[in-house]
């Protein structure tokens, strides 16, 4: 039993360390594992209450209800979903070395979004989009001097404009659609130290302000590089009062695509103003990259529809 107290001590400590995320750049790197680690502290503290451990059970115990807490708004949703699917929306990392072109080519033939929405195009992924006759106008983010950026795949009619993908870049492209919806695809830094941390949380902050800026329905989408429980994500929720249009699907785990759930984080987000909600959400097969593309039907409905 000392070694089960010892490592579920030193999660529960890293679970309460990581609320500080704003902090240190690592810390927030952890909260991305808030669940596997609540998964974790349940564990523990049933196995030191059965080894009579009462006392360091009862410690475990409020770690993990801390950490169960924050996950569980996930598997929540509105007691009623809308029926109709007035717009859908697709966003996919592709992996800019990824060559699997067909299979991405009739995932959205298939799926038929409204808006597709993809990070880390390359030029090749350009050329084999544009070689697909899609029934969609096609818009790069990226300028000549960038390997990758992100590419928007709109029907006619929609007005795009980009808003810059280099490192200290919003890197966000926005799509005000024929609706009247306007959307924000983004793809923020990754967590890691120096100037970057910095450059990641202006472009969280863009996300903010852009969403400030816009009246009637919107949405903000693509891959966060952050979780659910990392400081970014929560601050861009508490600022803008958008929902997160995974409550009530649980996990989806969308990073890495291959790798066991043990090692798979929440990445890949969609979230949206009280004009929408959410008719069905779903991740698709990994079609070569390392995240899974997210696809997500909404519905326009009276703003004040409690969600």
């Amino acid at each position: 039993m000392s070694f089960v107290a010892t490592v579920a001590a030193a999660i529960a400590l890293a679970s309460v360390a990581a609320f500080f995320g704003r902090f240190w750049w690592l810390l927030d790197l952890v909260a991305n594992f808030r669940a596997h680690m609540a998964t974790v502290l349940v564990i523990a503290a049933l196995m030191l209450a059965l080894g009579r451990w009462y006392r360091t059970a009862l410690v475990v115990s409020l770690a993990a209800a801390l950490n169960v807490a924050a996950v569980l708004p996930l598997f929540i949703g509105p007691t009623a979903r809308p029926e109709t699917t007035d717009l859908r929306v697709m966003s996919f990392n592709l992996l800019s070395e990824n060559t699997n072109y067909d299979e991405v080519i009739g995932f959205i033939a298939a799926e038929d979004p409204d808006l597709v929405v993809l990070q880390e195009a390359s030029r090749p992924w350009e050329e084999a989009l544009e070689a697909a006759n899609f029934d969609y106008e096609i818009t790069r983010g990226r300028t000549d001097d960038l390997i990758f950026g992100s590419l928007v795949l709109t029907r006619p009619g929609s007005e795009v404009q980009s808003f810059g993908f280099q490192i200290s870049d919003p890197r966000a492209i926005e799509v005000v659609l024929p609706s009247g919806v306007a959307v924000l695809g983004i793809h923020p830094l990754a967590p890691f130290p120096d100037d970057q941390t910095a450059r990641r949380r202006f472009q969280f902050e863009f996300a903010s302000l852009w969403s400030a800026s816009r009246e009637g329905p919107r949405v903000i989408v693509g891959d966060f590089n952050a979780s659910p429980w990392s400081d970014p994500f929560r601050r861009l929720r508490t600022d803008t009062g958008l929902r997160n249009s995974q409550a009530g699907f649980g996990l989806e785990l969308s990073y890495p695509a291959q790798a066991s759930p043990l090692l798979q984080v929440s990445i890949d987000h969609l979230l949206h103003s009280s004009e929408l909600a959410v008719v069905d959400r779903r991740l698709g097969p990994p079609l070569g990259s390392d995240h899974l593309p997210l696809v997500v039907d909404l519905s326009l409905v009276d703003p004040r529809t409690p969600g």
